[in-house]
């Protein structure tokens, strides 16, 4: 009798185990991506700013007949900017945290394609942000 209770507890305890492992896989994937998202949405100040910067310094060039080339590189500079603040905004719109309705292996690959994507607005929010200071300590 005492041998059916353990092989019944010890069942229970690796279903409960075995739940424990898949809610941490996605636990800690979803953890991930949004821990790339708090890395540069306290950029997004600053993104701003540098685009409206790169924007006057492109008037101020267009005012004083300036090189067009050069008014081409402020002009590309404010446009990834704000194509990279844009692309912040269009991502959280779409993520879905909760992941309702999901399976673990739904939400697993769910959360793979999220983690591209992040990851891209991420690199995205650095590169615009690293060439627009370039540009403005001309």
């Amino acid at each position: 009798m005492k041998i059916h209770y353990w092989a019944g507890l010890f069942i229970v305890w690796m279903g409960i185990e075995a739940c424990t492992v898949k809610e941490d896989r996605v636990a800690k994937l979803k953890n991930e991506v949004i821990a790339v998202h708090d890395e540069v949405m306290p950029k997004m100040g600053e993104l701003r700013s540098n685009q409206k910067l790169l924007e006057a310094k492109q008037e101020e060039l267009r005012e004083t007949s300036a090189d067009s080339s050069e008014i081409q590189l402020y002009r590309q500079a404010a446009l990834a900017c704000d194509e990279a603040y844009e692309g912040m905004f269009v991502w959280m719109r779409q993520f879905d945290s909760k992941l309702e309705g999901m399976d673990e292996e739904e939400s697993l690959s769910y959360l793979q394609d999220q983690r591209v994507k992040v990851n891209q607005v991420n690199r995205d929010i650095k590169q615009a942000l690293e060439d627009a200071e370039k540009l403005l300590e001309r």
